[in-house]
C-alpha cells in the first residue's frame, strides 16, 4: 500500500498520486516497488493505507471462495476453522455480509471474544470445547440440521471432525494446511453426499481469470470504505523487525493481519 510514484506511457487508469494498495509475489519489503497496472487497485477516500494493504490477500481469498465459488446465500450455515488468523477473520466478516450463519472455531479466549466482537453467531475455543459437540448444540439450538459451506485453512483432524457436520449437498473450501497435516476427504462419502470440493489458490486467478480477481478486490475495497467489513491488524513492525513479524506468526501470535510498514510512520504494538 502506497502513493503512486511515477507511471508508465502506456498506463492510463493511474496518475502519480493515486492512493493504491497492491499485491506481489516478491520484493515487497521495500520503500519502492514497481508493478504493472492491473496488480494496483485504488483505495477509496477515507481508507486507511495501511488497512487496505491488509485487504488484499486474505480478504480476497475469502471472497473469491466464499461468494464466487461457493455462492453463499443468505440463512446457510458456513463453518469457519481456523477462523482467528487473518483468512479465517475475513471468512467470518464475508459470511456475515452474505447473511450467512457462521460457526467460528478458533484457540484461546482472546481470539474467541475477538470472533464474537466481529459477528459470529456461535464461537468454539478447542482449547477446551469439543468442536463437534459444541456446533451440534448450537445446530439443534437454532433449528438447523447442519453445516452448508465448509472453509478450511487448517487441515488435519479437525477437517476430518468437520466432516460429520456437513449436510447433504454441502460444499468443502480447501484453503490451505495450517496444521501442516493434508486430510483426506474421501470421493465416496462425496459421491453419497453430493458434497462439491473446490481447491482455492487466490494467486492463479492473476493468470486464469484475472477480471474475476479483479472485480472481487474492487467490491472488497467499496465494501471497507462502506464500513461493511473492518481489517484486524494484529501487529506492525517497521522493516527492520521484519523478524520479529515472522515470530509473531510462528508462535501464533496474531489475531488478525501482521503488516510490515515503510517509512517513520510504522510503530511497533507487540
Amino acid at each position: 500500500m502506497h502513493v503512486t510514484h511515477a507511471v508508465g506511457p502506456s498506463v492510463r487508469g493511474l496518475r502519480p498520486g493515486d492512493r493504491v494498495c497492491s499485491f506481489t509475489g516478491l520484493g515487497s519489503f521495500a520503500d519502492f516497488i514497481v508493478a504493472e497496472e492491473k496488480q494496483l487497485f485504488l483505495v477509496p477516500d477515507g481508507c486507511d493505507l495501511v488497512t487496505a494493504g491488509a485487504l488484499p490477500v486474505a480478504f480476497g481469498t475469502s471472497h473469491l471462495a466464499l461468494v464466487h465459488r461457493a455462492q453463499l446465500k443468505a440463512g446457510q450455515v458456513l463453518l469457519v476453522l481456523g477462523a482467528a488468523g487473518g483468512v479465517g477473520a475475513s471468512a467470518v466478516q464475508i459470511g456475515k455480509v452474505c447473511g450467512a450463519v457462521v460457526i467460528a472455531v478458533a484457540r484461546g479466549a482472546e481470539k474467541s471474544d475477538y470472533l464474537k466482537s466481529i459477528g459470529a453467531d456461535h464461537v468454539i475455543d478447542s482449547s477446551k470445547d469439543n468442536v463437534i459437540e459444541s456446533a451440534k448444540s448450537f445446530l439443534k439450538a437454532r433449528g438447523l440440521k447442519g453445516v452448508d459451506v465448509l472453509y478450511d485453512p487448517v487441515g488435519g483432524k479437525l477437517t476430518q471432525d468437520s466432516l460429520k457436520l456437513l449436510n447433504w449437498g454441502a460444499q468443502i473450501l480447501v484453503i490451505g494446511f495450517a496444521s501442516g497435516d493434508v486430510p483426506v476427504i474421501r470421493a465416496n462419502i462425496a459421491l453419497v453426499k453430493n458434497w462439491t470440493v473446490h481447491g482455492l489458490y487466490w494467486g492463479s486467478y492473476l493468470t486464469h481469470r484475472p477480471q474475476v480477481l479483479i472485480d472481487s478486490l474492487n467490491e472488497l475495497l467499496s465494501w471497507l470504505s462502506k464500513g461493511l467489513i473492518t481489517v484486524q491488524i494484529s501487529h506492525c513492525y517497521r522493516l527492520v523487525e521484519v523478524h520479529l513479524a515472522f515470530s509473531a506468526l510462528r508462535d501464533r501470535k496474531a489475531v488478525g493481519k501482521v503488516m510490515i510498514v515503510m517509512g517513520s510512520s510504522a510503530v511497533p504494538r507487540l
